[in-house]
């Protein structure tokens, strides 16, 4: 993983196609987005369904490209720890998220019961990274 995320000062994260089945299915994305979001320990209530500084931190427009497709982003003075992960859509239905738009401009629409279509609107999500500061004396 792009050597650990290069532990530096200035942390850039790539998100590439490890095989030829990943580049087919980034190829159909429209468009990937990156989330973050605080590391701040358990939750207190494991039921809330929302975690208050989570939001869409960039979305790449892809859909006229063709071949691999390299994202890369740039983080700065990483002061405190934080996560990240990868969201992409095929476009076909998009709707402001729960939260609202200013927290996510073009999430995931919610499916109407009874006519729901998971092949209509399709969507992958990564895995968590984590991104925590440069540590002293490394």
């Amino acid at each position: 993983m792009r050597a650990l995320l290069a532990v530096t000062a200035d942390i850039e994260v790539v998100g590439e196609a490890a095989d030829a089945e990943q580049a087919i299915e980034l190829a159909v994305a429209e468009r990937p987005d990156m989330i973050i979001g605080d590391v701040t320990g358990a939750a207190p209530d494991r039921d809330t369904f929302t975690t208050p500084r989570t939001k869409v931190a960039r979305s790449w427009d892809v859909h006229k490209s063709s071949g691999s497709v390299l994202l890369t982003h740039t983080f700065r003075n990483v002061r405190d720890p934080f996560y990240l992960r990868l969201r992409g859509t095929d476009g076909n239905q998009l709707a402001p998220g729960l939260l609202g738009a200013s927290v996510d401009p073009s999430g995931p629409a919610i499916d109407v019961v009874g006519d729901a279509d998971p092949w209509a609107d399709l969507w992958f999500y990564s895995n968590p990274i984590w991104v925590l500061p440069p540590t002293s004396g490394h």
